[in-house]
């Protein structure tokens, strides 16, 4: 496959191989791996044809994960930011990236006033998920900013390859596979997030995204991981 180094055809190999894989669960929903596919390719069929970003601003859930699915098939890159961000601090991301849309759940649109935003609260209806991947290795996947601590937030910007490598290093180093879950915990603009994603979709194990009760403490996220046999934490002290 010519694109074989770049996220989405390194997921779609995994759809092809075990389409009924479970691949999110999110809340008490789950959701295959074909079902993920058929989402990220509603979506992507949605957006402006040779967009270079997309913006996403979601609440964390199987619709958040398929838009960066989406984003990345049609050949474009994500900017990533959390909702609970200032406006300032998404405003700027987004401006600075000259971003050509917003992808956004309905209820966070106020915030993004003055940016062209699409909203996604359900799964597209009547859209071609069979939209062409129109990704290339050496494109930028996503650009994640610093916090700002020491100045002016900083874009960094990892390609197809660089990530798909992390994911083979992850596996290799971890035995990442099918029948693992993982955690989704950190938030979407931390490294961590991209570990958490990436390095299990591309492996064939599945995503567990806790709700925000289980947020509430260790306690409660604890047993989230015991009630979802979750078997991969990747975190820090």
């Amino acid at each position: 496959m010519e694109n074989i180094n770049t996220i989405y055809a390194r997921f779609k190999q995994q759809v092809d191989k075990n389409p009924d894989a479970l691949a999110v669960i999110d809340g008490k929903n789950r959701h295959t791996y074909a079902e993920l596919d058929d989402m990220a390719g509603r979506i992507a069929a949605l957006l402006p044809p040779d967009a270079r970003y997309i913006g996403v601003v979601m609440e964390h859930g199987v619709l958040m994960i398929a838009s960066l699915l989406g984003v990345l098939k049609s050949g474009a890159a994500y900017v990533p930011a959390e909702p609970s961000f200032p406006r300032d601090r998404i405003r700027f991301i987004m401006d600075e990236c000259k971003v050509n849309l917003v992808l956004a759940n309905s209820r966070h649109r106020r915030m993004l006033k003055g940016l062209p935003v699409l909203a996604v609260d359900s799964v597209p209806k009547g859209s071609d998920a069979q939209e062409e991947d129109k990704s290339r290795p050496a494109d930028p996947a996503y650009v994640l900013y610093t916090s700002g601590s020491t100045g002016m937030p900083k874009g960094v910007v990892a390609t197809n390859s660089n990530v798909c490598h992390y994911a083979d290093a992850f596996r290799n180093e971890f035995g990442i596979g099918r029948g693992d879950r993982m955690l989704q915990y950190s938030v979407c603009t931390f490294d961590i997030f991209v570990e958490e994603v990436f390095a299990t979709l591309l492996s064939g194990a599945a995503l567990a995204i806790p709700d925000k009760k289980a947020h509430e403490s260790i306690d409660s996220l604890m047993r989230y991981v015991a009630d979802n046999n979750v078997t991969i934490i990747s975190g820090f002290p």
